[in-house]
């Protein structure tokens, strides 16, 4: 019996011991993964490696090919033309900070409108910079003030799979997908009978070690339609080229809106 009152303690003693360090290795775990969100997050906000990017573009849309070209600037623009037989230009949209401008060759007439007034975007909350990070791959809270402000608003959600993240934005309902180390392989947004996505794929070192998607699809469902765009892209520079923000419009051209616009192209 004295014996076993020696024991006791002792046993007792060890198992405290193995509690607290299996705590304090959870807790280690828990503090090591909460800085890996947010690496995680702040990597995927943060401003690519280059400010220009063009490329040749082949884009499906609901059906229809037409070949065409991409180019951006960071913060400035984001323009996509169509060309008819790779040699005509028929069409361009211009994404710019304050305004859209869609210019419709065929018809000879353009519209210039403001973000409010584009399809879809109170469902997306739409605006420069939403769209900018679409087409550079990048995270994004919309109306965020700033990376900070960003950062508190996105939350990370981890899954059994190691290669899957997921980045959900807590205020606007954006779902994040991405490989859990620096390329976003999805941005979705769903909410009643509305549902938006894009998938990206074949990422390529296109400036030194920075990937960049040359492919992706978006979709885009309502109750009613839907809208199916994909876009595979070659002969991508990001050199800095000569080429203006936005586009000058012919005095011939008929300025219209872009209801009409739309309506003349059937879309």
């Amino acid at each position: 019996m004295k014996r076993l009152g020696y024991i006791l303690p002792i046993v007792l003693a060890a198992l405290l011991m193995g509690s607290c360090r299996s705590q304090s290795a959870l807790k280690k775990q828990k503090v090591q993964q909460e800085r890996e969100d947010v690496r995680l997050v702040h990597v995927l906000l943060e401003e690519p490696p280059v400010q220009e990017l063009t490329s040749s573009l082949s884009l499906n849309v609901s059906g229809t090919k037409v070949n065409g070209q991409l180019r951006m600037r960071r913060g400035r623009s984001i323009q996509i033309s169509a060309s008819m037989l790779g040699l005509v230009e028929v069409g361009r949209i211009e994404f710019l900070p304050d305004m859209v401008v869609v210019v419709d060759r065929i018809h000879n007439q353009y519209s210039v409108c403001h973000y409010a007034d584009v399809p879809y975007r109170n469902d997306l909350g739409l605006d420069f910079e939403v769209v900018q990070s679409f087409f550079w791959n990048r995270i994004f809270s919309p109306g965020s003030a700033n990376l900070t402000d960003a950062s508190s608003r996105l939350h990370v959600e981890r899954s059994d799979n190691p290669g899957t993240v997921s980045i959900r934005d807590m205020e606007c309902g954006y779902l994040f997908e991405s490989d859990g180390k620096e390329m976003l392989n999805a941005v979705s947004k769903s909410a009643g009978d509305f549902s938006f996505r894009i998938d990206y794929s074949d990422f390529t070192a296109v400036s030194g070690n920075w990937q960049y998607p040359l492919g992706w699809a978006a979709a885009i469902k309502t109750s009613g339609s839907t809208i199916n765009v994909s876009a595979k892209m070659s002969s991508v520079s990001t050199d800095n080229k000569n080429w203006p923000d936005r586009t000058q419009v012919s005095r011939r051209m008929k300025q219209v809106t872009l209801d009409e616009l739309l309506d003349t192209l059937d879309l």
